[in-house]
């Protein structure tokens, strides 16, 4: 469709399109509080790397099969159209409740209790937009860039904060942000048919397909590495002597450049170039990222690299999205795209979180990511020799 000749929003429409702009930036904010800063409170209260590796890792594979189950529950509580609200509402509690835990099981518990009630609440956001924004969908990135907007400035501020109070009180600007985001959500109306695909029926389905299964091996490793930098900037930084400051500095500025790079360069770059390349481009990336976390140990080097964020995980999340999109089987759009970004997204995030954790206690940061970096130069050499074999391979098929 031409999207120029697409009628303007009426009043009703817009006023749904800026409500949700207000609850990303509401929601995303209340993220940005307490983000980078959970891994730090757990070392604060005395637990290893290891123990701090095994609570990350948890998260993504209990918010894996807590999305479907809660569509279930909604179904027999009657709560679809406020299912939202309710899941907002609740993940206020285990963020108060860690705040007042020292101990490794009671954080564990309260750890997979957030999981929980967090796993439906980024798929209800995002089908509700889609969903308002009806023939205008291509305008979904500049709602998710509001979300930016919200996390970026927080998780500066709260920085700023946690250095001159106690760091608990980040959990205390959760609750407070998180409140005001189920207030703002009490005017949408979720839609839950975003949390019923069939993950593993589906992985039957597209297993079949090589390409499928190279793409997925990929995003795996991808996301293995965005496990490693994501979790553990902050703990490196702290490590390396960063204040909570250039702490929270560090995070926006990945917030910030992540935003602008998905808002203007890489939905031409992604059209440009093959999903397949930008895979390859965003694990050269990876590895240019934690050679500089290796061999320069310093805080404010390592805090810039963040402003590579966008050319790492954003460029692997955008190709893997664009590959779903372009590659689904007939009746398989939503699943394709759930394959990638549940499964095989969480999957590799699980993974190297747990691995980082005692490797981290065991050989030291600096020959972890020494580790980490080799092996995202061979993911590079890896995948980009067998997708250009397969170029070479479609083309001689198709000569005459």
């Amino acid at each position: 469709m031409d999207v120029s000749v697409l009628p303007p929003l009426d009043a009703q429409q817009r006023a749904a399109v800026n409500r949700l702009k207000w609850l990303y930036f509401t929601v995303f904010a209340a993220y940005g509080s307490t983000a980078i800063y959970r891994t730090l409170y757990y070392r604060r209260v005395g637990l290893s790397n290891t123990a701090v590796g095994a609570l990350i890792a948890v998260q993504p594979l209990v918010m894996l099969i807590a999305g479907p189950l809660w569509s279930l529950l909604a179904d027999r509580l009657n709560l679809r159209e406020r299912l939202f609200t309710v899941v907002a509402l609740l993940s206020i509690v285990p963020m108060v409740a860690t705040a007042f835990c020292t101990r490794f099981w009671p954080l564990m518990a309260w750890n997979l209790l957030y999981a929980t009630v967090q796993a439906p609440m980024q798929p209800l956001m995002d089908s509700s937009a889609v969903a308002a924004l009806g023939p205008r969908r291509h305008q979904y990135s500049v709602i998710r860039g509001i979300g930016s907007l919200g996390y970026a400035p927080v998780v500066y501020l709260i920085g700023v904060l946690v250095q001159r109070v106690d760091l608990r009180w980040s959990f205390a600007a959760y609750a407070a942000l998180m409140l005001i985001g189920v207030l703002v959500s009490l005017g949408i109306q979720s839609d839950d048919k975003a949390l019923r695909v069939d993950l593993f029926g589906g992985l039957g389905t597209v297993g079949r397909d090589r390409a499928w299964l190279t793409m997925m091996a990929a995003l795996f490793v991808a996301m293995l590495l965005q496990g490693v930098t994501f979790n553990y900037a902050g703990l490196y930084l702290d490590t390396l002597g960063a204040s909570e400051s250039l702490i929270g500095l560090s995070g926006a500025i990945g917030s910030v450049s992540q935003m602008l790079l998905m808002l203007t360069v890489l939905p031409r770059l992604v059209q440009r170039w093959s999903s397949e390349r930008l895979m390859v481009f965003s694990m050269a990336m990876f590895a240019l990222r934690l050679a500089v976390w290796s061999f320069i140990p310093s805080p404010w080097v390592v805090a810039v690299t963040e402003l590579m964020m966008g050319v790492t995980s954003g460029t692997a999340q955008v190709g893997s999205v664009d590959f779903a999109a372009r590659r689904a089987p007939p009746g398989m759009a939503a699943t394709s795209q759930a394959l990638m970004s549940s499964l095989v997204n969480g999957l590799g995030r699980t993974v190297g979180s747990a691995v980082v954790g005692p490797l981290y206690d065991t050989i030291g940061p600096q020959a972890l990511f020494a580790w980490f970096m080799g092996s995202a130069i061979l993911a590079t050499l890896g995948f980009g020799r067998v997708w250009r074999q397969e170029v070479v391979s479609t083309t001689a098929g198709a000569d005459p």
